[in-house]
């Protein structure tokens, strides 16, 4: 499955994932995204330097300290919830979404998870 099937397949699963897009962190570049909200490159961008603004300093190091290497960083507020994953074997791998309060999270990052790890061991 290519990349754009395996992020529509995450969207049509989890209809309250407005968006989500896989970056590489190290460009900041979103290479591919899907999802119900068709976003502009520059919001895809913004949302990429989100990402790398969570896992980069002085945030790693705060994070590191207090839980170990960060994978996994969510942002909330009253428009919804922004979640970035990070791949564990490239770093510079991650997936960024835009999702509603109302998602199922334990169940939405799983399938994150195992598509990101399907996704960047394939890219």
């Amino acid at each position: 499955m290519g990349v754009q099937d395996a992020l529509q397949s995450v969207a049509t699963a989890h209809p309250q994932a407005r968006v989500i897009a896989y970056a590489d962190l190290a460009s900041r570049m979103v290479l591919s995204s899907a999802g119900s909200v068709d976003m502009t490159q520059e919001h895809l961008d913004q949302l990429c330097a989100d990402a790398s603004a969570s896992f980069g300093e002085p945030m790693s190091t705060l994070a590191e300290q207090a839980f170990g290497t960060a994978h996994g960083a969510l942002v909330v507020d009253g428009s919804g919830v922004k979640l970035f994953l990070r791949a564990q074997a490239e770093t510079d791998d991650a997936i960024c979404c835009i999702c509603d309060h109302s998602i199922d999270l334990g169940a939405f990052v799983a399938t994150l998870r195992s598509t990101l790890d399907d996704i960047s061991g394939n890219a």
